[in-house]
C-alpha cells in the first residue's frame, strides 16, 4: 500500500477537479472518502481508511490526465478506482485455514468395533479372523510387504489373497449391520 500521499500540487488540482470552490470541494472529498470507506468496510476489508486514502493517492497521481479527459461526476473514478484496490488487497489477504472436520463420534467407532470383534469371531475360523487382521494391518510399504508374506505363507498367490478377503468381508457385513442394527434399538 501506498504510504506517500499526494504533492500539495497535485491534491489542490485534485479538489479543483472535485468542485471550483473550495468549501464545496472539501465537502466533497470528505463525502467520497466516507462513501469509500464504508463501501470498503462492507466488503470485510479491515483497512477500509488506509485503502480509502491509497484510492485517492491513485486518482490524485493521475489528476492531470483525469482533468483533460474525464467528464462528469468524479465519484465513480474513485469508486471503480477502490474496486481495484481492494481486488488487490483481497488477492493478499491471508484466508484463515478452513475449520476442521468435527471430530469422530467415539461412541459409535466404538460400537462399530465391538460389533467387528463379535463377528469376527462368531463367522469366521481362527485362521480366517487371522488372515483378516494380517490382510489391514499394516501401512504403506509394509502393508505390500505383510501381503506378500501372508499369499507365500498361504501358498496363494496375492490375486487369490484378494478375492479370499472380499469373501471373508461378504461374510462379516451382514453380522456387523445386524450387530449396529441390534445395539441401536
Amino acid at each position: 500500500m501506498s504510504k506517500a500521499g499526494p504533492t500539495k500540487e497535485a491534491f489542490a488540482k485534485l479538489l479543483n477537479w472535485l468542485h471550483p470552490e473550495l468549501e464545496k470541494a472539501g465537502e466533497k472529498y470528505e463525502t467520497i472518502r466516507l462513501r469509500l470507506i464504508g463501501v470498503l468496510v462492507g466488503r470485510g476489508c479491515h483497512e477500509a481508511e488506509d485503502l480509502a486514502d491509497e484510492t485517492i493517492n491513485v486518482v490524485a497521481a493521475r489528476i492531470d490526465w483525469l482533468i483533460q479527459n474525464y467528464q462528469g461526476d468524479p465519484s465513480p473514478y474513485f469508486y471503480g478506482v477502490a474496486k481495484n484496490i481492494f481486488r488487490e488487497y483481497d488477492k493478499k489477504r491471508k484466508r484463515p485455514p478452513p475449520a476442521p472436520p468435527p471430530p469422530p463420534d467415539v461412541t459409535e467407532i466404538e460400537r462399530e468395533c465391538a460389533c467387528l470383534e463379535r463377528c469376527l469371531k462368531v463367522q469366521l475360523t481362527a485362521i480366517e479372523q487371522r488372515v483378516v487382521l494380517l490382510y489391514h494391518e499394516k501401512m504403506r510399504r509394509e502393508k505390500i510387504i505383510q501381503r506378500r508374506q501372508l499369499a507365500e505363507e498361504l501358498g496363494i498367490s496375492i490375486n487369490a489373497l484378494r478375492i479370499r478377503v472380499h469373501h471373508l468381508h461378504l461374510k462379516l457385513r451382514p453380522c456387523i449391520e445386524q450387530c449396529l442394527k441390534h445395539l441401536e434399538s
